[in-house]
């Protein structure tokens, strides 16, 4: 299990390609599972436990799909496992770092601030959000061998597009949660 950790560390580092992530339908369960895990983790202060798991079960299907359709595209279709292990992977190690930099930027809030308040902790997840999309459009460049810039921009395509999905499907149902 530690060998699977330090592949995805690496991977976030980008030091190693993505091709040497393991093709197991087990692994992909696993990444998948952790990456919903710790996204509804992240998703708890902006909703309930219910709701928080529903949109991250939705966040990491509809990315599973984006890069189904983007690799059966490309003909591909082979490398579906390997990229999606290797991005949920990378997703939740990222994600797992900024857990504890969400609870303080919660700290740093005072109930009497209305909007959004710029800290310390809120400029680091950014920081982080931006090496994500590094990290994800890294590993989908690999497996689709197109430029970075074409990666970068379906990550951010298949982000809106997400978004969206959230705010008109999963909004209505995650507020009865």
């Amino acid at each position: 299990m530690l060998n699977y950790f330090r592949l995805f560390f690496d991977l976030c580092l980008f030091r190693q390609p993505a091709a040497n992530v393991p093709k197991s339908d087990t692994l992909l369960l696993v990444t998948a599972g952790t990456a919903i895990i710790s996204g509804a983790i992240n998703a708890v202060p902006d909703y309930r436990v219910s709701g928080a798991l529903l949109v991250s079960t939705i966040q990491v299907l509809f990315f599973a799909l984006i890069i189904g359709v983007a690799l059966f595209l490309r003909r591909r279709r082979e490398r579906w496992v390997q990229t999606t292990t290797g991005i949920y992977g990378a997703i939740t190690i990222l994600q797992l770092i900024t857990i504890p930099l969400s609870g303080w930027h919660a700290r740093l809030l005072t109930p009497d601030l209305s909007g959004m308040s710029l800290t310390v902790p809120l400029i680091a997840i950014a920081g982080i959000s931006i090496w994500t999309l590094a990290v994800t459009a890294s590993i989908l460049r690999q497996a689709m061998q197109i430029p970075v810039i074409a990666a970068v921009l379906i990550i951010i395509g298949s982000q809106a597009l997400l978004l969206m999905l959230v705010f008109v499907i999963a909004t209505p149902i995650v507020g009865t949660l």
